[in-house]
């Protein structure tokens, strides 16, 4: 009996209902959509300031800015008093507070978290319940803080017995997985083994899981593509659809998808769906934009981006005496986005030289400076504090400067010129990073 539709795909998911919801949390999600929802479809809510769940190339993308994002599914004719076993295939956990809430009509009835991918386990998390009504409602959700769970399939099936070795009853091995995972059967119903069948037959027992395993299953790469251009050194380093001529050294690393170009070397770090160019090494490092480098300082139990720097470049050209935006990587409207609960401490060098014009003074002139400050996004509202030194300068740049400035939620570098003057800027400019994870 199928309880979970789409379950292998997902590929419903980015079509389905997704509220922004205050508070965001996985009971809010349950009163607003519970009286409505239709059995065995997927409902979505999120934080105003956060990202929506999506499925990425077949695989469910639970990611979280630090705020509460979730997805949930009204089960259908299951059994009161039946236990069941709700088998998640994991490619990665990354974050302390990702977890799954089981609820009967409106009330919460347990909760469990998602446990990390260790070396050589398998990816299955089995995680066990007893049906309290013919459909009860499974969330899973992040709880204010920067996560990231990444889901190939949901199953839930009826709890098989446990059975100890008798000899009025003969238990035997039926199939093993291409994880390795052995299924046993009495000849009639399939056998969850307790460790001493499990071991009586050569296997080995993993008491944490409560499987029975014929080989350690453990690979370097979980990916939904052929990966003939990309380079993996490590285990469970992920490369999602779309991923071409990248490089990783380490292990439990992530690319998102529809990306190039880039290395990763450390342990737990990320590159963003559709980020190129971009170079992350430590640990729990996020590289958010194009053409970044990005050092992860951090421990295992922390949060992902909780503390890093990172290293980005603006320019743009000029020929008026007032104020532009100077573009991140010189691509036009694209800026540096600020997460929420977050504070930056920017240093930027800007360098600025003629190249052409009508006006007075001479090609070749040039001016650079120093702009810093701080860049703080208080529960979605950005503000920056900043100082500006003047370096050098050679010939006519009178009124030329550099500015760090914001849009929205976004971080940028505007500039200003003078008239009929063309003149090139480029801006390097380099973040230290908190994520709080608390509002701030």
């Amino acid at each position: 009996m199928a309880y979970i539709t789409d379950a292998t795909t997902f590929n419903e998911l980015n079509a389905s209902p997704n509220a922004p919801l205050t508070p965001p949390s996985p009971q809010s999600g349950i009163d607003l959509f519970f009286t409505g929802m239709a059995n065995n479809e997927w409902y979505r809510y999120y934080e105003t300031s956060n990202t929506a769940i999506r499925e990425n190339a077949g695989v469910l993308n639970v990611g979280s800015a630090g705020g509460f994002n979730g997805v949930m599914q009204k089960l259908s004719n299951l059994i009161i008093g039946q236990s069941y076993d709700i088998i998640v295939n994991k490619q990665n956990v990354i974050g302390p507070s990702i977890k799954l809430y089981i609820y009967s009509g409106l009330r919460l009835i347990s909760t469990h978290t998602f446990t990390s991918l260790g070396t050589g386990q398998p990816n299955d998390q089995i995680i066990r319940f007893t049906a309290s009504s013919t459909e009860d409602t499974i969330v899973i959700g992040t709880e204010n803080v920067t996560a990231l769970l990444l889901v190939n399939s949901i199953k839930i099936v009826t709890t098989p017995r446990t059975l100890e070795p008798n000899p009025n009853e003969v238990v035997y091995p039926s199939m093993v997985s291409e994880r390795g995972i052995v299924s046993f059967t009495d000849g009639v119903n399939a056998i969850l083994p307790s460790q001493k069948i499990c071991e009586s037959y050569g296997y080995e027992y993993n008491k944490v899981l409560g499987t029975c395993s014929s080989f350690t299953y453990n690979t370097e790469l979980f990916s939904s593509v052929s990966n003939k251009t990309n380079k993996f050194y490590g285990t469970r380093n992920i490369a999602q659809t779309g991923t071409t001529n990248t490089l990783i050294m380490g292990e439990n690393n992530t690319l998102g998808g529809d990306s190039r170009n880039s290395i990763i070397i450390g342990s737990n770090n990320v590159i963003d769906y559709g980020i190129n160019n971009a170079n992350v090494t430590g640990t729990l490092g996020e590289a958010t934009v194009d053409n970044s480098i990005v050092l992860g300082g951090n421990a295992g139990s922390d949060a992902l981006g909780e503390r890093q720097t990172m290293t980005v470049m603006f320019g743009r050209q000029t020929n008026v005496g007032t104020n532009k935006a100077s573009f991140l990587n010189n691509t036009t409207d694209s800026y540096f986005p600020v997460p929420v609960n977050t504070i930056l401490f920017f240093h930027a060098y800007a360098v600025a030289i003629r190249v052409g014009g009508s006006a007075g003074g001479s090609v070749g002139d040039y001016a650079s400076w120093v702009e810093r400050g701080v860049v703080i996004n208080k529960s979605g509202v950005l503000s920056v504090s900043r100082e500006r030194d003047a370096i050098k300068s050679s010939g006519t740049v009178s009124g030329w400067q550099p500015t760090g400035a914001i849009l929205g939620t976004d971080f940028y570098i505007k500039v200003r010129g003078a008239a009929n003057m063309d003149i090139e800027w480029a801006t390097t400019v380099t973040f230290t990073q908190i994520k709080t994870g608390v509002a701030l």
